[in-house]
């Protein structure tokens, strides 16, 4: 009997010891879920955010995308206010009509020896506070300033200047910009009207040193043939209702890119071009960009531009510009360019396949008459409409597939394949 108990005793003992190890594994358990969540917490308010572990070079020029906030910018951290205060870039642009003489002083302090941008507006601007620092004027815009404005400007040599930007001003009465900015790589004119020229135009810009050269004009520019020698021009954008006339002055035999957007005005357009066809045989590159609307002359001008450009290898063209410029049958303008390489097609808009089945019709034709296949690229018009999506299996895109070299595709969004 004495040996029944002991068991039955040691049994009670030994649940009882069961009950207290699942006690204590039960508080284990839960002690151990509460430090798992105490350390994510830690780790958490440790972690340095992934902004933070870029180094001070990359954050800068991450904050040159964002000048304009500048002022927010260096409010964020310690860290981020030093960058923004070390970066010259940071403070080079200056708005003569909007900042005040004390932040122009305040930015070409911080600014260090950074090229600057400054902007002139229609009010008459105190010049004072930036003159002496005109050997680093890198970008100049004068927008609709007085001509005493321009000639101030123009007493000085701006050694540095390669970016000059002429808003509304009387192109006849500028003075040789050669003599002020004898470094200009890019000029752009917009509504500097040539009309009343006094003398010719390339003895009023810059015309050895230029590179890139861009007009936009309500009026036209009669110039006389072959006028205008660019020996260095590369790159040309014009934004007229009739190019052809100062296409006929230029000439350019290092002009490799250009690019087109028809004027808004109403007016007559030239139907011939009289320069040899070799005149820009050099030119690789071909810009078509929209307008609100086509007529049938602009539709004839786009034809013979296409015949004065006839050595394009890449050509971005606006999708509004397929159906005219893609003929289904026969023989079409940009048929010109027999070495044309890759094709972009700009702003395509979902819902429509008309833009499609002119390009496949096209595509196809080459084929058929065993032409090199060509690299393609659509480009999309961001839409509010997210459910809108192009399918890839639809049988139009297969065929363009597979009458193109390649189909890239850009900002338009693909539907889900199974």
């Amino acid at each position: 009997m004495g040996s029944l108990s002991s068991a039955r005793a040691e049994l009670a003992h030994l649940q009882r010891r069961e009950l207290q190890l699942l006690q204590e594994l039960s508080d284990v358990r839960r002690a151990l879920a509460a430090q798992k969540v105490m350390l994510d917490k830690l780790v958490k308010a440790s972690a340095v955010p992934h902004i933070d572990r870029l180094p001070n070079e990359l954050l800068a020029e991450i904050f040159l995308l964002l000048i304009d906030e500048r002022t927010s910018l260096v409010s964020v951290s310690r860290r981020w206010r030093a960058v923004v205060l070390d970066t010259g870039r940071m403070w080079s642009e200056i708005d003569l009509e909007c900042d005040s003489p004390t932040t122009q002083k305040l930015c070409l302090k911080r600014s260090r020896q950074a090229p600057l941008t400054l902007t002139i507006g229609d009010a008459e601007p105190e010049l004072d506070v930036v003159l002496p620092h005109a050997n680093r004027w890198h970008t100049l815009r004068v927008l609709g300033s007085s001509e005493e404005t321009l000639s101030v400007i123009s007493q000085l040599i701006l050694p540095s200047l390669r970016h000059l930007v002429l808003e509304g001003l009387i192109l006849h009465d500028m003075p040789p910009m050669r003599s002020w900015v004898p470094a200009l790589k890019h000029l752009e004119l917009v509504y500097c009207e040539p009309s009343l020229l006094r003398r010719p135009i390339c003895q009023i810009i810059p015309s050895k040193s230029l590179e890139e050269l861009s007009i936009t004009s309500r009026g036209g520019w009669e110039l006389e043939k072959d006028s205008m020698y660019l020996p260095s021009l590369r790159r040309l954008e014009l934004e007229m209702r009739d190019p052809i006339p100062l296409l006929q002055a230029i000439v350019a035999p290092e002009l490799t890119s250009f690019c087109f957007t028809p004027g808004y005005d109403k007016g007559s357009i030239s139907k011939t071009f009289t320069g040899t066809r070799m005149k820009f045989n050099n030119v690789t590159r071909l810009t078509l960009s929209p307008v609100r609307e086509v007529d049938e002359q602009t539709v004839g001008l786009f034809k013979l531009l296409c015949g004065v450009f006839c050595g394009i290898r890449h050509a971005d063209i606006h999708v509004d510009y397929v159906r005219m410029l893609f003929p289904k049958h026969g023989q079409g303008a940009i048929d010109h360019w027999t070495c044309i390489e890759s094709l972009e097609i700009q702003n395509i808009i979902l819902g429509s396949s008309k833009p499609f089945q002119d390009l496949v019709y096209w595509f196809q034709k080459r084929t058929r008459l065993r032409q090199r296949k060509l690299h393609l690229k659509l480009t999309g018009e961001p839409v509010m409409d997210k459910l809108l999506t192009l399918n890839t299996s639809d049988t139009l895109f297969q065929r363009l597939q597979r009458f193109c070299a390649s189909v890239v595709l850009d900002g338009i969004p693909v539907s889900p394949q199974l």
